[in-house]
């Protein structure tokens, strides 16, 4: 009489056919950790599931596992699940195949959402209070018509995406508050302002590129370090109390009318004054004095 393997060409090369104890599940990789039938090794081997899902395996579960090698296993169905006193599940399943499911092995409670496709969309474990929506293909969206959304934490809030967009028809505020609730640092959006506000305000780029159609600045103090600047404008007005100006040497060119109007002007020269005109006029209402050793004239 000819034999199951007789009968199957391809269970003649198979080296490794029968049962092992689950030792871990790993929904996300769909793969399995098992000891083998007759092995003591605890680390176990890796399996991949070639079932329905690896949702159906549990540790503990006796499955049945086919394979060239300990290294290329193939977890194909399961011989037992594991029962005891306090382990129980319930599923709820939906018309599309959509299921939820409750589970509570020992030391254990969590509440999975799957999809019809076997893919987990939603998981609380309650024994270390953790919650996760879980979207391997597909959108996720919150909704709502009539209120608001609101993420509350006591810890850190993190936002990773290939693109991050922030959007609203309205205004857009980003706010940092003191021990007491006051916002201290603050960016504000709207249709047509932004506006920011905080007791200290850092830039640092290579490059910067502004273009303001007008633009106000008050302040008590301004301390400008800059290696080289130029500056054209077509209208420069400066109005000070005081003007303090310290250079090593200042080099002006005027093409056509350079006018100094003034209450009283002083001229302090160390070395020497140099002064040549093609036309000179001086005109003094009163005294005009000039002093020196010697005076040369022509």
């Amino acid at each position: 009489m000819q034999t199951l393997a007789d009968q199957c060409a391809w269970l003649t090369g198979t080296r490794c056919l029968g049962p092992a104890q689950v030792l871990e599940v790993d929904q996300e990789m769909g793969r399995v950790r098992l000891r083998l039938a007759g092995s003591d090794d605890d680390l176990g081997v890796w399996a991949c599931v070639a079932m329905t899902g690896c949702h159906e395996l549990a540790k503990g579960d006796t499955a049945l596992v086919i394979g060239e090698d300990p290294g290329d296993l193939y977890v194909i169905g399961l011989l037992n699940k594991r029962q005891g006193p306090t382990s129980s599940s319930k599923r709820l399943t939906l018309g599309s195949g959509a299921y939820a499911q409750a589970a509570e092995p020992r030391g254990e409670q969590t509440i999975q959402v799957f999809s019809k496709q076997n893919e987990l969309l939603f998981e609380y474990d309650e024994e270390n209070r953790r919650a996760r929506v879980n979207m391997a293909s597909g959108d996720l969206e919150f909704v709502t018509q009539n209120g608001n959304i609101a993420f509350r934490s006591e810890r850190e809030i993190a936002i990773h995406g290939q693109a991050v967009r922030i959007t609203s028809p309205a205004t857009v505020r980003l706010g940092i508050t003191d021990a007491i609730g006051k916002i201290r640092s603050a960016l504000t959006l709207d249709p047509r302002r932004m506006k920011l506000s905080s007791p200290e305000v850092g830039i640092l780029a290579e490059r910067g590129d502004f273009a303001v159609d007008e633009a106000i600045y008050t302040g008590s103090h301004l301390l400008g370090k800059i290696g080289c600047a130029k500056l054209i404008v077509d209208k420069l007005e400066t109005m000070a109390v005081s003007v303090i100006e310290k250079a090593r040497n200042v080099y002006r060119t005027v093409e056509q009318l350079s006018q100094l109007k003034a209450g009283r002007v002083r001229t302090l020269v160390a070395s020497t004054f140099y002064f040549r005109t093609r036309k000179a006029f001086i005109h003094s209402e009163e005294d005009y004095k000039i002093k020196a050793e010697k005076i040369h004239l022509g």
